[in-house]
């Protein structure tokens, strides 16, 4: 037999009555055993079941133990004294416990809870369904549940029935911490509006994030699978900031230090505290821009710089001005002295740019392609400029801080 390998199997299933209705779970359920009589504890892992036994792998005395195996679901037993290969141990089931109510077995829907999969749970909440929705809908919930492969490695799902104005945890994890009340009203307005209906949402702790799919099957009853999405998008934002980190470590690398990524809002806020400010312009149309260029020529007759180097930096000036006009709607253009260095700091509030195209436009001469930042001769002309660009961008808006070296000295004499 398949259940279990080919050696134990046929014992095992001999000591449960009923061996037709044994059935092992989908997946390994890890449970923990308490002896009764002595509140020792040991841990083991759920092979087959059947209503009125239990087979474990596991390695306990003889004795009575409970078994919590979801939060609102304990099951006492006690070992057959059978002699028997290890790792497997059978077990007849004394009494079953479900929020308070008791059982001498386990009922239909205990049985299905424990060896059903998330897939065979989604087919029984909707076989009242009428024909023409029931297989879309189902293909609708398997594919959310499929497109997260960790789901029931993380046992992050929680699949309730709505019936008779009463919600019910039909998967017991019981880690959900959004209120029934809230559960049951998105179920019902499911039922209402006739319509498999999702939501995402976080709960009153801001803690946890639920994914929510709920779906009618008649009149007065509903089903819902709600998955905690919260390790999933951490896990994302970690994986994100990682491939940020690399970004910035090849673009570092391959300009020498001269072109750096700033991420964190402390290091972004430290650079520009730096310096003494020369001029501040609020950049809300065009002739902000030539009035920029003006000051700047202006500010520039004070430094020790050659004629071309001027040219290169009011250039450059143009462009990273036009870009945050162009890209964030409005802007500012600050200009600072610091530690014998020209800054020309430019920030809007626009939707950032898109890292992808960074390594090519730094390290792909006249690269221009992007929609969301000019890239190509405009990005060329601001780093031949300067010594050293500083960029810090995300939703949120970017933030260009072009350094420029000064001959020693700084500024001519006034």
């Amino acid at each position: 037999m398949s259940d279990l390998d080919n050696n134990h199997s046929i014992d095992c299933k001999k000591i449960i009555s009923g061996e037709f209705l044994a059935k092992r779970p989908s997946k390994p359920l890890k449970v923990q055993l308490e002896k009764v009589d002595n509140k020792s504890l040991f841990s083991g892992v759920i092979e087959l079941v059947s209503p009125i036994g239990i087979v474990l792998r596991s390695s306990v005395p003889l004795g009575k133990y409970k078994l919590k195996v979801f939060n609102n679901l304990e099951i006492i037993v006690k070992t057959v004294n059978l002699k028997e290969s290890a790792p497997y141990q059978s077990f007849d089931i004394i009494k079953v416990i479900r929020e308070k109510e008791e059982r001498k077995k386990l009922s239909k829907e205990d049985f299905e809870l424990l060896t059903y999969s998330s897939k065979e749970l989604i087919a029984k909440l909707t076989e009242d369904l009428p024909k023409g929705n029931k297989e879309l809908i189902r293909e609708q919930l398997q594919l959310e549940v499929e497109k997260s492969e960790l789901l029931d490695e993380l046992e992050v799902a929680d699949v309730f029935k709505y019936s008779q104005g009463k919600i019910k945890n039909l998967t017991g994890f019981g880690s959900i911490t959004l209120s029934d009340d809230y559960l049951s009203s998105f179920i019902k307005r499911s039922i209402k509006d006739k319509r498999y209906t999702r939501e995402t949402i976080i709960d009153e702790s801001g803690e946890r994030i639920y994914d929510l799919h709920a779906l009618p099957m008649n009149c007065k009853s509903g089903g819902m699978i709600a998955i905690d999405v919260t390790d999933i998008i951490n896990t994302e934002k970690k994986n994100k900031t990682r491939e940020l980190e690399i970004y910035r470590d090849v673009i570092e690398a391959a300009t020498n230090g001269k072109f750096k990524l700033i991420f964190k809002e402390e290091e972004i806020n430290n650079e520009l505290e730096k310096g003494n400010k020369l001029f501040t312009i609020s950049l809300q149309e065009a002739k902000d821009i030539k009035a920029s260029r003006a000051r700047f020529k202006e500010e520039l007759k004070r430094f020790n710089l050659t004629a071309k180097e001027k040219l290169h930096l009011t250039l450059a000036l143009s462009e990273v001005t036009t870009n945050a006009l162009k890209h964030g709607g409005t802007g500012e253009l600050v200009v600072k002295n610091y530690d014998n260095n020209l800054r020309i700091i430019t920030s809007d509030q626009g939707k950032g740019i898109d890292f992808k195209e960074l390594p090519k436009a730094a390290l792909m001469k006249n690269y221009s392609k992007s929609n969301s930042f000019s890239l190509g001769q405009g990005f060329s002309v601001m780093f031949m400029a300067s010594d050293r660009l500083l960029l810090k961008t995300d939703c949120k808006g970017t933030i260009v801080i072009l350094e420029k070296g000064l001959t020693k000295g700084g500024a001519v004499d006034e």
